[in-house]
């Protein structure tokens, strides 16, 4: 049994539009996801958290220049592994210059996020308890 389905030329056009609508949505959110949030100023790195779910405190607490290692120790493999879990990667950014902005999390007791930041965009980070018996969070909008 073979099922033969033809559109219209209008129907057809339509169908396309929806179709590249949709790929236009779905590269923006995975470019957001993969790097391409702006990260540039302190107000657009704190809305960037609070669209996580984090509530933080408007003062970075530190903010470290970095440079992402050429080749990646075990401790970086899995931190990226980390990064990758949240749609971020760091691997393309290796030999790079980054900054990595710490903020305290005024909702939750000991609590920090920290946000990496490369050319102006968020390329990754972390929410971390500050505790010596705490976990590290990848960054996944709740």
């Amino acid at each position: 049994m073979r099922l033969f389905i033809t559109f219209s030329k209008k129907t057809l056009l339509i169908v396309l539009a929806a179709l590249a609508a949709g790929i236009i949505i779905l590269g923006e959110v995975f470019t957001i996801r993969a790097g391409g949030a702006d990260g540039s100023t302190n107000a657009l790195r704190c809305e960037f958290a609070r669209d996580l779910g984090v509530t933080p405190d408007e003062t970075a607490v530190s903010v470290k220049e970095i440079v992402i290692p050429e080749e990646f120790s075990d401790v970086y493999t899995k931190y990226n592994g980390l990064q990758r879990s949240a749609g971020y990667d760091l691997m393309p950014y290796r030999g790079k210059k980054a900054t990595v902005y710490t903020y305290r999390v005024t909702d939750a007791e000991d609590t920090v996020i920290n946000l990496i930041v490369s050319d102006g965009k968020i390329i990754g980070g972390d929410i971390s308890s500050v505790r010596i018996d705490g976990e590290m969070k990848p960054l996944i909008p709740v």
